[in-house]
This record gives C-alpha cells, sequence and structure tokens, in this order.
C-alpha cells in the first residue's frame, strides 16, 4: 500500500508530497505514474510520511512512522526508494516523524535529519537522529528535545551551514502535555547537542493569553538567507480554551492564527543555545463576523521564500483552512509577511471550487512564488453515509506579496484518494473511531471488502 500522511489526522498520499517539492512552473498536465510505493509490503502500518529532497543532487528522502521510524532514499526523483533502517539500542520509538537535509560532510553528500518521539530512554520525549553517508548509517541523539510535560507534535527545521554539517543549526518545536505551551529547542552543531527547550509564550504575554493550555503547533521554517526562525500556531481564546477542556477535548473552534520570530539561535555549549522570540497575530476568524470560525481542519501551515541575497529576509506565508465566507464552507485562505511576521496581509481564498477543503500544506520558492496541496470534496457536509469522495488538489501563485495574489489550481490524483468523512481530532479519532484513512483506487485495496471505484474505508490510525 502507498504511504498516507496522516500525522493526527493529515491525509497526503507520498507521491502527491513529492510533486509539492518539485513542482514545475507550469503544472498543466498531471506527472503521469507519479505514485509510488515506498514502505514494504509487509509493512501495513505505514503512516506520518514526512519528505525531503537534497536541492544538491536531487537525492529524496521520505520518513514514515510503523512500528518504529522508518526512513528511505530515492536517487532517481522518487521513481523507486531504498529503505535505509535506524537501529537503535533503546528499541522502536513512537512517531510523529520529520525528515530534514542539512549541510554537506566531508564525503560530499549533505547530512540528513530525522525526528520522532520516542520511548526509551525517555518516555515522550523527542530525538534525532542523523545520517552524513545517504543514510547508510545513523547517529542518534536521545536526548535532543525533553520536557517534564512530555512533547506531542514536535516539528523539525535546519539551516544549512554552507562549510560543515557540524555547524548546522537544527530546530525541534513542539507543545507540552500540560499548559499547551509552545516550545522551541535548538542546537547549533548539527544536532550533536540541544539547548534547553525555550517557552516561546512565557516570552509574549499576549500570545500567552490568548494560547494558555491549549495549541496546536503548526510548524517551524527558517530563512534561507538569514537564518532567522518562524515558529506557527493555532488556538481558540481564553475562554473556550479554559471552559471547554484545554488541548485535551479538542473541540474548540481554532479560530485565531499565530507566528513567532526569532533570530538565529546563539550559544555555542549545551547550556546556552537558545533563542528569543517575538510573537504576532496572523488572524482571528472570529473578529467581524456573526458565526464561529475554525482553523482546525487539523494544522495551519507555514513557508519562507527565498530572497536570493545573502542576509536579506523573505516573505513569511501562513496558509490555513476555514469557514470565512459562509458557516459550513471550508476553503483554504492565504496570507503574507513582508517585515517578519509583524504584520499580515488580509487573508485571500486559494481554492477555485465550491465544496470541503481541509489539511493544506505549502512551500515557498523565490521572492512571491508558492505551492499549495490540499485535500478537497465536492460535498459541503462530507460524512460517511454520503460516501464523499476526496481528492488532492494542488495549487500555485507567483504573486504571493501581491494584495490582490492570483492562483492556478489544478487535479494532483487521477483517482479518488479518501472515501467518507475525515476526522479532524487528532488522537481522538481513535476514540471516536473517526474516519481518516486514505488510498488509491488505482491499487489494490489493503481493506477487505472495499468497494473498486471508490477507494478504500477503515478504522482510524493512531
Amino acid at each position: 500500500m502507498d504511504i498516507s500522511w496522516s500525522r493526527h489526522g493529515k491525509s497526503f498520499v507520498l507521491g502527491t508530497l513529492l510533486w509539492l517539492a518539485w513542482a514545475p512552473q507550469a503544472f498543466t498536465q498531471n506527472i503521469p505514474n507519479f505514485t509510488q510505493q515506498v514502505s514494504s509490503s509487509g509493512q501495513t502500518n505505514a503512516t506520518e510520511p514526512s519528505v525531503a529532497v537534497d536541492r544538491s543532487d536531487g537525492t529524496v528522502y521520505a520518513a514514515w512512522q510503523g512500528s518504529g521510524t522508518h526512513v528511505a532514499r530515492s536517487d532517481d526523483g522518487g521513481r523507486t526508494f531504498v529503505e535505509t533502517p535506524i537501529n537503535n539500542l533503546f528499541g522502536p520509538d513512537v512517531g510523529d516523524v520529520d525528515v530534514r537535509v542539512g549541510g554537506p560532510t566531508p564525503s560530499g553528500t549533505h547530512r540528513v535529519y530525522v525526528s520522532s518521539i520516542e520511548e526509551l530512554p525517555l518516555a515522550l520525549q523527542t530525538h534525532v537522529a542523523y545520517s552524513d553517508d545517504r543514510g547508510a548509517t545513523w547517529t542518534i541523539n536521545n536526548l535532543a528535545a525533553v520536557n517534564p510535560s512530555f512533547i506531542d507534535r514536535p516539528w523539525l527545521a535546519v539551516f544549512p551551514s554552507k562549510t560543515s554539517a557540524n555547524q548546522d543549526q537544527v530546530y525541534i518545536s513542539y507543545h507540552d502535555f500540560s499548559a499547551s505551551q509552545i516550545n522551541v529547542a535548538a542546537s547549533n552543531d548539527g544536532g550533536q547537542t540541544f539547548g534547553p527547550s525555550v517557552d516561546v509564550l512565557a516570552q509574549n504575554g499576549m500570545a500567552q493569553a490568548q494560547s494558555f493550555c491549549n495549541t496546536i503547533p503548526s510548524g517551524i521554517e527558517v530563512d534561507p538567507e538569514t537564518g532567522e526562525v518562524y515558529v506557527q500556531w493555532i488556538t481558540a481564546d481564553p475562554v473556550a480554551n479554559t471552559t471547554q477542556g484545554c488541548n485535551i477535548s479538542q473541540i474548540e473552534n481554532f479560530h485565531q492564527v499565530w507566528v513567532a520570530h526569532a533570530p538565529p539561535a546563539i550559544g555555542v555549549s549545551l547550556a546556552t543555545v537558545t533563542t528569543v522570540w517575538d510573537a504576532h497575530l496572523v488572524f482571528d476568524g472570529n473578529i467581524g463576523r456573526t458565526w464561529q470560525t475554525n482553523t482546525d481542519r487539523i494544522f495551519a501551515a507555514l513557508a519562507v521564500d527565498n530572497s536570493g541575497v545573502s542576509g536579506v529576509p523573505g516573505n513569511v506565508y501562513s496558509v490555513f483552512p476555514d469557514n470565512l465566507s459562509a458557516p459550513g464552507n471550508n476553503d483554504i485562505w492565504f496570507t503574507h509577511s513582508s517585515n517578519k511576521g509583524q504584520s499580515w496581509a488580509p487573508p485571500a481564498k486559494v481554492n477555485h471550487d465550491i465544496g470541503t477543503h481541509y489539511f493544506p500544506w505549502v512551500a515557498a520558492g523565490s521572492t512571491g512564488r508558492v505551492d499549495f496541496i490540499w485535500l478537497t470534496t465536492p460535498d459541503l457536509s462530507s460524512s460517511d453515509t454520503a460516501l464523499s469522495p476526496w481528492t488532492v488538489t494542488f495549487a500555485q501563485t507567483t504573486n504571493g506579496t501581491s494584495a490582490t495574489p492570483k492562483f492556478s489550481q489544478t487535479s494532483a490524483s487521477s483517482n479518488v484518494m479518501h472515501v467518507g468523512g475525515i476526522c479532524t481530532n487528532g488522537i481522538f479519532c481513535t476514540v471516536t473511531g473517526g474516519n481518516r484513512d486514505g488510498c488509491l483506487t488505482a491499487r489494490q485495496s489493503a481493506i477487505a471488502g472495499a468497494t473498486p471505484g471508490l477507494s478504500c474505508k477503515g478504522p482510524a490510525g493512531p
């Protein structure tokens, strides 16, 4: 079966993610035979993939969880993959993987990083594995990010050194399981040692007041020319957060999007590597509306473009699903900041079609050029009963910094890849039995009794 993306609810097939990484300027036609199986046929619990491309030579790395962390490498643009096992003396981890490419190694390759939540030696903390030989062998830092309140939804970002991977700046963002603060741990030596986790919200009174006890981390990115760092999250509001179960229930309407900014991490030792943050409200969907909006489908997405000039910062982009146009109409919305996240343009709707649009992801390239991908169904009220058909949509803008950006979109899947409703309640999908599986009709279903032509259906994953 093909890997599907389901990090607490995301459902992208791997081929689609690779298209996002390699999207050309023109995309009027789909790439033939694009979907490629990566995990072994016997690995039926492969979920939550992450993809990174080494732009120096085109090598593609895919990581996923399946009773532990797995990584595969492709040397032919995603047509074939070879798995590069990570052997940890402490055994398999929990998952929530993320993969990134760093700076050069003595052998002429580039360092590859994979982060995940660990079981041992410390449960629900984060470790980082890295390889300097294209995945042949791995070094594992079992104590990369540590929090006494445990760690959930970690994301990984790397600012590659131009001279040595041992000088890469590596960042891990996450939230904890108590006050649900947004934390970032940083390394200035290529992931070998990390400084203490820094509470982003504690440095920003308004952000902390609005986000207390209820956040969903939604990515961390590094400006490719300046090394400045951006971290994003969504939340509800102080009243809803404290009266509706905080991050325990996830039943609130997450209508606020926040981004925090920091200069590159400072410090050279384990105890001193740290970051200093300023936080800014990107958007509040409940301002000026008579209905409750909801951005929790399930993440917002973050990107920074490349100015092309060393030391000159790029533009920051935030993308999120929300029912801003009308109650029940979930669309994809886009905004940008040209002053390091201090102020943001009014959100513009990306999708052209009518229906339900979930789980956007985004990548930025040269100035103003941004690629998008999301799941869509023509049903405004998707459900298992209605057998709502879902496909993958790709879009692009080349004037993302304009007050009126233009978007082109096309189908990124030739077949229905999911049927029914899609659960957006994170880990609580396992409690409610919510459906968030995904597959392709072009291949034999792994689900016994699946109806041909209607994709597949199955229980919620972990």
